[in-house]
């Protein structure tokens, strides 16, 4: 027996700006928590003494937690900002940009695990730190391949008019990553220590970016506008 012919068509039912704050808000959630679970691998150090010399001692050796703490949670925070720049641009969905997305957001899952693991492991140890790089480069790697299928305008995902948006840049999700990979190499030639460094090259290799962002803008601007007359120096 077939079933009335009201009862099959869904598309009434599709509700695409719901569908895609749903997307948005459980995108949120896992970031939310994920960030939150790299304080919870901070535990609070017992003291055998309860007095001011051995409560300090202790703090003293959470510091490398605390350091991973700070790497994680602005690594993260890089992330959130970028698929929040990234998806404002969406007017309609897909099945394949939900898997992509769910792809993205197992890596950043993944970051509070190798973020603890190489925190607790710190001296004369690499593999650890290694596998915390690895795991930021994937999640770099996941953002691109996303970014990617959200502006091809074959896939009617945005305004065709924004494909070129500076925003959606796919060189900008490489640029942080490449501090780890040079402190991948560092653990290959120099000692354990220096590699640790190698996250703070995150804000020059950021600054110097800004110049391609700029140069997009200017370019994204000016097609906009093509026929604007330009400003006639003095």
């Amino acid at each position: 027996m077939s079933q009335p012919a009201d009862l099959l068509p869904l598309e009434h039912h599709d509700r695409t700006e719901f569908q895609l704050e749903r997307l948005i808000l459980f995108s949120d959630a896992v970031f939310a928590i994920a960030i939150t679970l790299l304080i919870i691998e901070i535990k609070v150090p017992e003291l055998h003494h309860a007095n001011d010399r051995e409560a300090l001692a202790a703090l003293l050796r959470l510091t490398p937690k605390f350091v991973g703490f700070f790497i994680g949670f602005g690594v993260i925070a890089v992330y959130w900002t970028a698929h929040h720049r990234v998806f404002r641009f969406l007017r309609r969905y897909d099945g394949r940009l939900i898997w992509l997305n769910i792809l993205f957001l197992m890596t950043i899952v993944l970051m509070p695990f190798t973020s603890a693991y190489y925190t607790e492991y710190t001296v004369g140890v690499n593999v650890p730190y290694v596998l915390y790089c690895l795991s930021v480069i994937a999640t770099a790697l996941a953002q691109v391949v996303l970014q990617r299928y959200i502006r091809n305008p074959a896939h009617g995902l945005i305004d065709p008019r924004d494909a070129r948006h500076p925003d959606l840049d796919i060189v900008r999700p490489l640029v942080a990553p490449l501090a780890f990979v040079f402190g991948i190499l560092l653990t290959l030639v120099a000692p354990w220590w220096v590699s640790r460094v190698a996250p703070v090259f995150i804000w020059p290799l950021m600054t110097l970016y800004g110049r391609r962002y700029r140069r997009l803008v200017r370019e994204y601007a000016a097609a906009q506008h093509p026929h604007e007359p330009q400003p006639v120096a003095a």
